[in-house]
Order: C-alpha cells, then structure tokens, then sequence
C-alpha cells in the first residue's frame, strides 16, 4: 500500500487535535512531552520538527483556539448594521451561540475542562490570546459609540479590560453548576450563575453610561439550556 502524504497544515492540526484531548484527559502537568509523541505515533524529530518544546505546542493549541473563537466573533459584529450598543450586545452574544452551535458533548466537555486547575496553563494562554486579539475590536466599538453618543466613557480600551475581565470571572460560576453534587445545589449555582450574568450587565451598563438593562445578558433559559447541555462526568 503506498504511503499517504499528508499536506504539513493537516498534519500539524491532527498533532495539535491528538494533543489537546491527551491534556483534557489527563490534565496539562500529567503530561509529558513523550507521552505527546507516543500518542501521536510519529518520531520525536517529526513531532519537534513541528513542536520543539511543550510550551510550543501549549502556545500553538492557545493561538489556534482564540483565533477561531476571534474569527466567530468578528463575523457577527461585522454584519450587525445597528448602532454601537447593538454592535456591542451582539459581539457578547456570540459567546453564547458558538458554543451552542458546536455544542457536540466533547467540545462541551473540553470546554468546562479547560476551567479545571490542571488546564490552567493552556486556559490562561487562550484567554490571554484571545483578549489581544479581540481587545482592538472591542476598543474600536466602544470608541464609535462614544462618537455617535450611544456610550459616555473616557476609557474606551479600559472598559473593554473591564469587560474581558467580568467574562474571565465567570468560568467559575461555571465550574460550580458542573460540581453541583445534587439537584438543589445544582438550582442554586445555576441561579448564581444567572444573577452573576445580570450583575456584569449592569457593571458594563454603568461604566458605559447606559440605562440600566441596556446590554443584554444570558437569560435563566439560556443559562439552563447551556449548562444542560453539559455532561456531568467529564
């Protein structure tokens, strides 16, 4: 049978897939450098032909996921035709809709695993990409709504901190719905979860100079149908 030749960008991400399920089953520090090159069969001079360290395939998986979940967004703000405030509540909408949209059991899974302390250092690089990535766009909005006179703020690029800061928070309320140990405390964290959702509404209201209510925030229906879409073992 003749040898299959894969193009380098498909072989690459197949590394890449193999290796962040072995960090979601395992745990980032649980996993050495052979164990990647043993799962994914190939020698260690192909696999460091790739990836010559684990932080360079940590900073690989991190840029791969924030620019696809940058590129979701982007999309949606860029086919938003209202004003700025619109802009803004679909751009923190789309959170929400990709996930759901993709929402197949493992990628759910991986998802909330990513919170867990043993992914905190494939976690923290994403988010920290992710928010270099996004904060240009998020400034850019808020800057156009301060001119049009949708938002009152002297800080655009700060509020977007403010706002990439309250969405970092949450991973734990999150995290505390999954943990839940029965149904009432499931109830209960899920009601916090719901109530911590409208709190940051109101911060990114305030700090905006909006009316109270003004950005939309996860409703307890859709903060229900997010974490039951969420399996319990993982």
């Amino acid at each position: 049978m003749p040898r299959v030749i894969k193009h380098p960008d498909v072989r690459r991400a197949e590394l890449l897939d193999r290796a962040f399920v072995l960090f979601l089953r395992r745990g980032f520090d649980n996993v050495s450098l052979n164990d990647l090159i043993a799962d994914a069969g190939v020698s260690k001079g192909a696999f460091y032909h790739w990836f010559p360290s684990k932080d360079a395939l940590i900073a690989a998986l991190a840029d791969r996921s924030a620019r696809d979940q940058f590129a979701a967004v982007e999309a949606v703000v860029a086919e938003c035709r209202g004003d700025a405030l619109d802009r803004l509540n679909a751009l923190l909408q789309t959170g929400f809709d990709v996930k759901m949209a993709a929402g197949t059991p493992e990628q759910l899974a991986a998802m909330v695993s990513l919170l867990r302390p043993e992914n905190a250092h494939l976690y923290t690089r994403i988010v920290a990409l992710g928010e270099d990535l996004s904060r240009p766009l998020l400034t850019r909005l808020i800057s156009e709504g301060v001119t049009e006179g949708t938002f009152d703020t002297f800080d655009p690029e700060g509020v977007a901190d403010v706002i990439h800061g309250l969405a970092a928070r949450i991973s734990s309320n999150l995290v505390q719905v999954v943990d839940a140990v029965d149904e009432p405390a499931r109830e209960h964290a899920i009601e916090v979860l719901t109530t911590r959702f409208r709190l940051h509404g109101l911060i990114i209201d305030r700090v905006l100079g909006l009316p109270d209510g003004s950005v939309t925030t996860l409703s307890r229906e859709q903060v229900e149908t997010m974490v039951a879409a969420l399996p319990r073992n993982y």
